[in-house]
């Protein structure tokens, strides 16, 4: 695919470096491959790292990935962004994104997608001009990054407030629903379970994944429930008969955004089964 789907639920990360893991990586059911030329490379691993990422793609033309590139702060930036001309380079994923700027230099080279990961108090400060910018499709949540950068102490609700903002401002910004931060723990699959639910419930569209015991997981849960989908089907149902009659379902009134949901919620499920 040469463009992220809309539907897409878990990114899961891989190193750069480590290109025997990519095909592994490839053959899981995330949606979506992000190879992570920063967090996940070591210094002095950098260049080796992209220019054996420069090989793969030119050998696996059909093999479609993101890259997360390194930040405009550094040195690798320039070197980074030429990995947008490679056409199964689907999306770029922009870390400590703080400028419009920077978003424009890599489309100068490709107009290609591009997820802004924002993880800093800069960032988050213009966030919403970050989000309007050409071909942004989705904004990500650098969640640990930013915790730093704040010096906050806690978990899921410290950011709570930050998390809604960035659903908001996608919303106003007219793109994508967000994709929320990694869980660090990933062994544990009900925190797991329980932190992707939290985004569902927020407005999130997805979650980084930092291992691959994580994608069923965030598959699952961002997905609709048989639950769901039956009440759907059962809403769309009852309003098809109703001839434009007024009607309710389980004790509830079915109004206009209630209709809403049930479409939507069976539109979500067509994309993603």
């Amino acid at each position: 695919m040469s463009k992220v789907n809309k539907s897409a639920r878990s990114y899961l990360f891989v190193p750069a470096n480590r290109t025997e893991r990519y095909e592994k990586a490839l053959s899981t059911q995330a949606d979506v491959v992000i190879i992570d030329l920063e967090d996940a490379v070591p210094v002095e691993l950098k260049d080796s790292a992209r220019q054996a990422l420069c090989q793969w793609l030119s050998e696996h033309p059909e093999q479609h990935v993101i890259v997360r590139i390194n930040s405009s702060q550094t040195e690798w930036f320039s070197q980074d962004i030429q990995l947008a001309q490679y056409s199964n380079v689907s999306a770029i994923v922009l870390p400590k994104a703080e400028a419009v700027e920077d978003i424009q230099t890599i489309l100068a080279i490709r107009n290609i997608d591009i997820f802004p990961l924002i993880e800093t108090p800069v960032g988050f400060a213009k966030v919403r001009e970050i989000a309007k910018a050409p071909h942004v499709s989705a904004l990500m949540f650098g969640s640990i990054d930013f915790q730093l950068e704040m010096n906050m102490q806690g978990g899921y609700f410290e950011l709570l407030s930050f998390r809604n903002e960035l659903v908001l401002v996608s919303r106003l910004a007219g793109i994508n629903a967000p994709v929320d931060g990694v869980t660090v723990d990933f062994k544990d699959q009900e925190l797991v379970r329980l932190e992707t639910q939290q985004a569902k419930n927020l407005g999130f569209a997805g979650k980084l994944c930092i291992h691959p015991a994580q994608v069923n997981v965030v598959n699952d849960t961002f997905s609709p429930t048989e639950a769901e989908i039956e009440w759907a089907k059962q809403v769309i149902n009852i309003v098809d008969q109703s001839q434009g009659q007024a009607v309710s379902l389980n004790g509830k009134m079915i109004d206009l955004p209630v209709i809403l949901k049930a479409k939507k919620i069976l539109e979500h499920a067509a994309l993603v089964n």
